[in-house]
């Protein structure tokens, strides 16, 4: 567990991280993502838990799962800022919405 601003802080100019396949576990919530709307992020098969920060609505291509997220998965304010599938939010403790099942 720690925090994971080495990796994926704000401060970082990069437009593909992978960091999926480790043991990785923090608090996705708090880590403070670039805002480059060209960010390709894939940090499946890890420990990640916490809910996604509403940053992730602006990344390209996203892989978030297997993971122990949980909440409600960020609406983009533009149908064609990202094309994510279900594919890339499965098998996690509690995500839900678009396009996963509808939260209760």
């Amino acid at each position: 567990m720690g925090d994971a601003s080495m990796l994926l802080g704000s401060t970082k100019v990069t437009t593909n991280i992978n960091i999926s396949w480790n043991q990785f576990a923090f608090d996705f919530g708090k880590v403070k993502l670039p805002k480059i709307r060209s960010l390709t992020l894939d940090v499946s098969h890890n420990k990640i838990y916490g809910h996604l920060p509403v940053v992730i609505e602006n990344v390209l291509s996203l892989n978030v799962s297997y993971n122990m997220l949980c909440g409600e998965i960020p609406k983009g304010d533009d149908e064609n800022n990202n094309d994510h599938d279900a594919y890339m939010y499965i098998h996690n403790k509690y995500l839900c919405g678009s396009p996963l099942s509808s939260c209760k």
